[in-house]
């Protein structure tokens, strides 16, 4: 070692020395070894030290020379001057001082935007990791990932072959139990696969025996594996892989998160207990020492003790060394820690289903086990990955079986389909992927919970560029302190919560502990930093307390020899049953069987005294051969053979009718223990103990005559001797044979059923033994009888006592008893079909149960007893107004309506009217009917003037009562039309959004919503700019009224049907304002948020009477984690807080409120909001049109060598107020949008832009449900990133002036997220209202800001305004969503856009009103108005551009030849679209490459790409959105052709192919069919992408004319 610097200063700033030769010399690197020395560094407080030392093996090291390499320490490094700032500071200053370009030269690190994920990629290159193989690059290849619109579910899971699988196992020497063993799964760090573009990959490599047939390649990597780009290594190394027998442990993180998720104390502690159990049983019993040293996966001990016993001294003393080993677990650092084994569990690798046969939420387990590689066929599984903080991390998901995936075997295979908008199943635990990570898989049924709680991935918080300082300070700075210390307070918060990791300070803390986990630095909230003292014991605590006991006691426990060789044959029988009644985890049965073989004929044991013990073996788990061996070495007879698939199939009792109609003929693996044919009547109850005591599962079946038969089913042990409660364990089923049909024969006993087995007695009783339900006995000998029955055949069905009668005493002809396997979990799951589960209800407020004890005495009077009408009313006179009051809340309260008409009619007929009448019509608002009784309209259809001023809340009333009362709503409405028309335009569009969100019966909210809007009919007729308003806001509620309707569907009534939109919601609590807080579980993924419409409805029942389940809508008012808060239109019930609701999410009210606050401020500011105002409403205009109204109609424009003449005409167009631009498919609509940018910016300085694009509501319209799940953020997003190539180039602004402004940022392309609000302000909005401010001056700071639409009226844009609106295509808008950022005070504006191509997407009714004409449409297609000149541009018409608003048409396109553009041109752009490609036969040339029949024109001989394929099939059925099957098969068929050479023996065509279709049930059946290298997608979703063959299926029949009217599908 050389001192190179004593006493280092902390404030050090050069690191320069010079060091002797002597200590430079590195030891010469032997070919015979991999051990690699280098030069290592050590920072400390006393000094910086020099040495020799060996490196740890890494890539980087084996393909350099190691004299380039120091290995640095500042483990120990620690200043008296300060802490950790200063010791950060000071690797800060040596790592900027380092030079570490060359550390790009092994990686492209560039795409990486985050620094704690560069740090950490850059980490990759020098992970540990021995060479396995060398790598050709020939035998790899790259495919696509399996992914949806928003997950990736192949992340990080490639594909290998089976002989490379091999040859890699042999090359690791993998064995497995002295034999050769080939992985399902290898997890791989393979930074260079191939020399030109596969570099960096990180992952695994599941096994896929379709290669093999392929024989092209050994590996396949997805896109998602490549972590980084590297070109310097070939080297193949192999870090892990799946093994048999990986148990699972519980740890204190997945106790925690069970324990908030149900799971009791009292479950842990049995499992620690019988764990414990287990350990120390090892050492006394010779089936648990062989089950405890398998599990540990040493099965030569096994054996040994098998055949030596317990009393050798070498296996006493190996066993003892295997419970230290465990034991020593139990403490680390000192501390005691909770973890245990779990048998029924393993610890697996993830990998994805490559075909896509597993449905979301499903997953396949296949494990080697003691049962053979058995399945986990329809069983639940808790799936739990660490790190694991929050509830959500434990996932219940559901094994299934599928033989495609037989061949993965000890790893878990994860779904790769789920619905939009939902993660992959394993980022939904502690957010994991496929690329390594293990997860804790468990079929316990005591531990897995009863449901699954989601919660919202971490979002990214997104950052600019990567410097090198920034990678300089994450590498200094970054420590796990951060990590530790939220993973300490989130202990120290379950313990002191009452709610444990469900709480809300637990939920922020794991938010912070998944940014921590990145890399990320956090900062702890000060609220979190002192969580309350805890009361009393947490389970942890006790567990820990337990495992630390047992941990200093363990040495001082001995041990019980058992000598194999003095034990007599009868002990022996007890030893081989208590060998098959254990479960040993790590043995197979047949091993099992073959054990207990070998030790029953060491003790002389016939095949015969071995046969009873087979109902212990599982099976189920038995290969066919393992059966058949079984059925040979103990020669079984044919009947008993037959009894290993299922003994139910050879009853004696049953008949095969009565299997079948109770369908219990399917493979159960039920053993007969029992057959009074067989064995004497006089031993049932024997037998009958052995099945209690033994067995969880066993069936009775008893026999009284030919008539009647009953089996009574059992779950659990049940004590002998004892009166146990067995609750729904137990189901009675009768058999009736001669009976004409299956009669009612099921009956579950409920809670308070108890069961007594003793000898001679069998009782089923409820509660008390005096209401028993079925009683077995043994009668006195002189009866003769063995068995004698009573049931209660009553308690079964009326049916069946009307059919037999009384069955009392009555002698049992027959009996049997069967069980199941303890082990048999498959054939338990099975046998548990049987039992069934019930509900809950509240209890209704009325006067009846009123205590008046607590209640004034005139109160009472009123009530009891209850009074006719004359009697109340006059006593009502004599009641002061605060006495009114209570009762009338009184009678609210307690559902005396009656009582609170007349108290209401008494208030609104007194003189003067009280003010309180709009308190409670508010209330309760049918009592407004009550009010219009006492004051009716007047004849010209006004209120009267006593409630004239009471205007707005009285219709607001009528509206809120319409669900209950229907027609009359349109009647009040009717009569009070005057009154409606004089209303406000603001307080109208109020109260016409209350009616599209408020009435849900679809006729009455139409029809509410017509008799509004021809109230107005006098304030439409006074000006065009009135009734353009009016009929734009009746529209957007139109929209909005039939977008909930479809969201959220309800019956005629107006109930919510059950859907898949609803959510469990833990409490609602009405407050006095109309609000209401709605509680849900913090971990919850809902997708309701601020602005949400939503509906609650309750799905509990009244005990004590009955009313029709009450629904209330709302809009969300205030939204945070686990609670929301609802401004309710509907009254809640009284009893609202004791009642079950749920919460139906009913769309989005966002943006339809934006449009509204759009189309009022227009109407009301109109030019001085918007310079193009009269050209909106069309109002007649006197000025003249001038023909020279432009600026210098020959300014050169950049760049223009590379435009056309139509694209420059366009961009010049920009400076006249209204530029339209017409741009046809292909023409280079983006090209021209970012060259107005460029041209608008040079052209005036000061400008402030405001870029938008267009959006879609999401949207169905019927008759034709298409789905629109394109993302409004990809047209804004395409143009700012080519505005930032162009800005790059010309300097046109700094970048801290341009802004990409979105409600959500991690919706916006990841490359662009650092121009977000949020990555400038350095947070989130919504997470951080202090941050609101700094977002807001950015904003007014901004000189052009990209957004949508709709994100323009949203938000910190809400209130900023842009003298330049640019809108991209504006064809697919409303025009009420254009308006929104038109309203913005824009001088200049220019639409661009299609309008032949995509419309705006609306509702039924909204084509009726013409909501989908897009505003661009219609002033293109307008008559000639004054102020706008219409000019289709072509050469001869040059001229003419420049007009006060100038029409632009982009002729030529770029995307496809003449031939393909024919079509559309003729059909859809009156021949004009022209096409830029010259040489046709040079790009449709490729086509012939290909095995599919291109047609050709009989003239030319030219190829016409455009091919029309008849299909007949009819649609498909039974969904809101169309799909047809055989057009799918067809598709299927088309794309084989297209994929495949035009000859045998030619390469495979290399062409680009997307499946399109109008509809997401016809995307779905593609997607199903077509492999993944197909893009699937909607048309709409696939918007402003290319592909180079489109497959277009149209969803429809012949017999529907709805596609016909969407011909803009074809030119899109």
């Amino acid at each position: 070692m050389y001192t190179l610097l004593p006493n280092p200063p902390h404030d050090q700033e050069s690191w320069h020395f010079t060091v002797p030769q002597a200590h430079l010399a590195l030891p010469r690197r032997r070919r015979d070894t991999d051990r690699i020395f280098g030069k290592f560094i050590k920072f400390t407080p006393e000094a910086i030290t020099l040495d020799i030392m060996q490196f740890p093996s890494n890539r980087i090291l084996h393909n350099d020379d190691p004299d380039k390499f120091i290995l640095v320490s500042f483990e120990g490094l620690r200043f008296p001057q300060g802490g950790l700032k200063i010791i950060g500071d000071y690797i800060n200053r040596l790592m900027k001082a380092a030079t570490v370009s060359w550390i790009y030269q092994m990686g492209d690190f560039g795409k990486i935007m985050s620094a704690a994920k560069r740090a950490k990629r850059i980490g990759l290159l020098f992970s540990a990791a021995e060479i396995d193989v060398q790598l050709d690059p020939q035998w790899v290849t790259d495919i696509p990932d399996i992914e949806n619109s928003s997950t990736v579910f192949s992340d990080g899971c490639g594909l290998m072959a089976k002989r490379f699988a091999i040859q890699v196992s042999k090359a690791k020497k993998i064995v497995f139990r002295n034999q050769r063993y080939t992985p399902s799964v290898f997890q791989i760090r393979c930074p260079n696969v191939n020399v030109i573009s596969y570099l960096g990959y990180k992952g695994v490599l599941m096994m896929h025996p379709e290669m093999d047939k392929e024989k092209a390649c050994l590996i396949k990597f997805r896109k998602s594996m490549k972590k980084f780009t590297t070109t310097q290594d070939h080297s193949f190394s192999v870090v892990g892989y799946s093994k048999p027998y990986g148990f699972g442990r519980l740890n204190n993180d997945v106790i925690v998160l069970l324990s908030s998720l149900g799971i009791t104390d009292e479950k842990f502690v049995a499992k620690q207990r019988e764990y414990l159990r287990w350990i120390e049983e090892a050492s006394t019993d010779v089936t648990k020492a062989i089950d405890f040293v398998s599990t540990l996966d040493n099965y030569k001990l096994a054996e040994r003790i098998l055949l030596d016993g317990l009393d050798d001294e070498a296996v006493s003393r190996d066993i003892r060394k295997a419970q230290t080993s465990e034991v020593s677990q139990f403490l680390k650092n000192d501390k005691p820690r909770a973890r245990m084994i779990i048998h029924k569990s393993r610890l697996l690798y993830g990998v994805c289903d490559p075909f896509k046969v597993l449905k979301e939420g499903q997953v396949y387990v296949r494990v080697t086990s003691r049962t053979g590689d058995s399945t986990l066929i329809n069983g639940d599984v808790l799936v739990v990955r660490n790190p694991c903080l929050h509830p959500g991390d434990c996932l219940k998901l559901r094994a299934v079986d599928n033989r495609r995936l037989s061949h993965l075997v000890d790893c878990i295979v994860f779904a790769s389909v789920a619905k939009p908008k939902h993660q992959a199943a394993p980022a939904m635990s502690s957010g994991g992927d496929l690329d390594g990570d293990k997860f804790f898989v468990c079929w316990d049924p005591d531990l897995v919970p009863a449901r699954s709680y989601d919660y919202p991935p971490n979002k990214e918080r997104p950052s600019g560029n990567v410097t090198r300082a920034d990678l300089a300070n994450q590498f200094a700075s970054y420590n796990n302190a951060g990590l530790a210390r939220v993973v300490k307070l989130h202990q120290q918060w379950i313990r002191a919560s009452p709610n444990g990791a469900m709480s809300a300070e637990c939920q922020e803390l794991n938010a912070l502990h998944s940014q921590a986990v990145d890399g990320a630095r956090v900062k702890i909230p000060d609220r979190l930093l002192t969580p309350p003292t805890p009361q009393g014991k947490y389970i942890l605590d006790v567990l820990a307390e337990v495992a630390k006991e047992y941990h200093a006691n363990f040495a001082q426990l001995g041990t019980t020899d058992l000598d194999t060789d003095t034990t007599s044959a009868y002990e022996a029988e007890d030893v081989l049953a208590e060998l098959f009644k254990s479960k040993p985890n790590a043995v197979s049965e047949y091993e099992l069987f073959n054990m207990a073989l070998a030790f029953a004929r060491k003790f002389s044991m016939t095949a015969e005294e071995v046969k009873p013990y087979l109902a212990h073996l599982d099976i189920g788990a038995l290969a066919p051969h393992e059966k058949h061996a079984i059925s040979t070495t103990l020669a079984l007879t044919p009947m008993e053979h037959r009894r290993l698939w299922n003994s139910l199939m050879t009853s004696d009792i049953l008949s095969q009718r009565d299997l079948r109609q109770r369908q219990l003929d399917r493979p159960l693996s039920m053993q007969r223990l029992y057959s009074s044919a067989i064995n004497s009547p006089s031993t049932f109850f024997q037998y009958l103990k052995i099945a209690s005591v033994q067995f969880t599962r066993k069936l009775l079946a008893l026999k009284t005559d030919d008539r009647f038969a009953v089996g009574i089913f059992i779950r659990g042990e049940i004590p002998w001797d004892e009166d146990p409660e067995v609750s729904d364990n137990v189901v009675v089923c009768s058999f009736m044979p001669n009976a004409p049909s299956s009669m009612a024969g099921y009956r579950q006993c409920t809670t308070g059923y108890r069961l007594h087995c003793s000898d001679g007695t069998f009782q089923l009783y409820n509660k008390a033994k005096g209401d028993t339900f079925v009683f077995l006995s043994r009668p006195p000998r002189e009866t003769q009888q063995d068995v004698i029955a009573s049931i209660a055949l009553q308690k079964i069905s009326q049916r069946v006592q009307k059919q037999l009668g009384r069955l009392q005493r009555t002698p049992v002809v027959a009996m049997e008893i069967h069980v199941i396997s303890n082990r048999d979990r498959v054939a338990h799951q099975s046998f548990d079909l049987y039992f069934e589960q019930n509900l809950t209800s509240y209890e209704l407020r009325t006067v009846k149960a009123v205590d008046w004890a607590d209640r004034p005495r005139w109160l009472r009077e009123l009530f009891e007893p209850r009074q006719p009408e004359d009697k109340f009313k006059e006593l009502l006179a004599d009641l002061t107004q605060e006495q009114l009051e209570t009762l009338m809340s009184f009678s609210l309260q307690h559902r005396a309506y009656t009582e609170l008409y007349w108290s209401f009619s008494f208030t609104a007929n007194s003189i003067p009217l009280r003010p309180n009448v709009v308190a409670w019509i508010d209330k309760y608002p049918p009592l407004v009917y009550v009010l219009l009784k006492a004051y009716p309209p007047t004849e010209n259809m006004e209120l009267p003037e006593p409630l004239s001023m009471m205007c707005p809340p009285i219709i607001r009333a009528i509206l809120r009562s319409g669900n209950e009362l229907g027609i009359a709503t349109l009647v009040g409405l009717e009569k009070i039309a005057r009154s409606i028309n004089d209303l406000p335009p603001d307080q109208y569009t109020e109260l016409l959004m209350l009616a599209a969100l408020s009435i849900r019966p679809k006729m009455l909210f139409q029809e509410v919503l017509l008799v509004l809007h021809e109230s107005r009919l006098a304030t439409r007729e006074t000006d065009k700019a009135a009734a353009h308003f009016h009929k734009h806001v009746l529209a957007v509620a139109f929209d909005c009224a039939e977008e909930a309707a479809d969201t959220c569907p309800c019956d005629e009534s107006g109930r919510p049907r059950k859907t898949q939109g609803s959510y469990p919601v833990q409490r609602v609590i009405p407050e006095e304002s109309g609000e209401a807080k709605i509680h849900l579980r913090v971990d919850l993924n809902v997708p309701i948020r601020l602005h949400s419409h939503v509906r609650l409805r309750c799905m509990s029942k009244p005990e004590n009477g009955w009313v029709e389940q009450p629904v209330s809508d709302g809009i969300i008012t205030k939204a945070t984690r686990g609670e929301l808060t609802v401004e309710l239109f509907h009254p809640l019930p009284p009893e609202a807080p004791e009642m079950q609701w749920n919460i139906y999410d009913a769309g989005s009210t966002a943006t339809a409120q934006a449009m509204i606050d759009a189309l009022t401020r227009l109407s009301v500011e109109r030019e001085t909001c918007c310079s193009i105002y009269n050209t909106i409403v069309m109002i007649p205009s006197s000025e003249e049109l001038d023909d020279d109204a432009s600026s210098d109609s020959a300014e050169e424009i950049p760049d223009a060598e590379n435009l056309n003449a139509s694209q420059i005409a366009a961009i010049k167009s920009c400076v006249v107020p209204l530029s339209l631009i017409w741009g046809p498919p292909g023409t280079g609509k983006t090209t021209v949008v970012v060259q107005i940018l460029r041209y608008l910016l040079r052209k005036f300085g000061g400008c402030k832009i405001l870029m938008t694009a267009s959006t879609h509501n999401g949207n169905d319209p019927s008759p034709c449900p298409r789905s629109y799940f394109i993302s409004k953020l990809v047209a804004v997003d395409n143009v700012l990133e080519r505005f930032l190539k162009i800005n790059q180039q010309n300097n046109l602004l700094p970048d801290d002036v341009i802004l990409r402004v979105a409600t959500d940022h991690s919706k916006v392309n990841k490359a662009l997220q650092s121009y977000t609000v949020d990555a400038r302000v350095g947070g989130d909005l919504h997470e951080n209202n202090r941050l609101q401010k700094q977002a807001q001056q950015r904003v007014n700071a901004a000189r052009i800001v990209f957004t949508t639409c709709a994100g323009a009226g949203l938000g910190t844009l809400r209130k900023v305004d842009f003298d330049t609106v640019l809108i991209d295509e504006a064809s697919q808008i409303t025009e009420p969503c254009a308006l929104i950022p038109l309203v913005k005070g824009s001088k200049r504006v220019v639409l661009v856009g299609d309008h032949v191509q995509l419309r705006p997407t609306v509702k039924p009714m909204g084509k009726a009103l013409e909501y989908d004409v897009s505003l661009m449409e219609r002033l293109y297609t307008a008559e000639p108005y004054p102020g706008t000149v219409k000019t289709m541009l072509n050469v001869s018409v040059v001229h003419q551009l420049w007009r006060a608003c100038s029409d632009i048409v982009l002729q030529v396109q770029y995307r496809f030849p003449k031939e393909l553009a024919q079509f559309p041109s003729q059909e859809f752009y009156n021949g004009e679209l022209q096409s830029h490609i010259e040489d046709s036969d040079e790009v449709l040339g490729v086509l012939l490459t290909t095995a599919f029949p291109w047609p050709r024109s009989a003239e030319s001989r030219s190829i016409i790409p455009t091919v029309f394929v008849q299909c007949d099939t009819e649609e498909t059925m039974g969904s809101s959105s169309k799909g047809n099957e055989g057009q799918a098969e067809l598709a299927v068929r088309i794309v084989s052709m297209l994929q495949s050479p035009a000859a045998e023996g030619e390469d495979k065509p290399k062409l680009s192919i997307a499946a399109l279709s109008p509809y997401t049930r016809q995307v779905t059946m593609l997607k199903e069919g077509l492999p993944s290298s197909v893009t699937c997608a909607t048309i709409d979703s696939f918007q402003g992408r290319e592909s180079d063959i489109i497959v277009f299926c149209t969803g429809n029949d012949d017999r529907n004319e709805c596609f016909v009217e969407e011909g803009h599908w074809f030119v899109y």
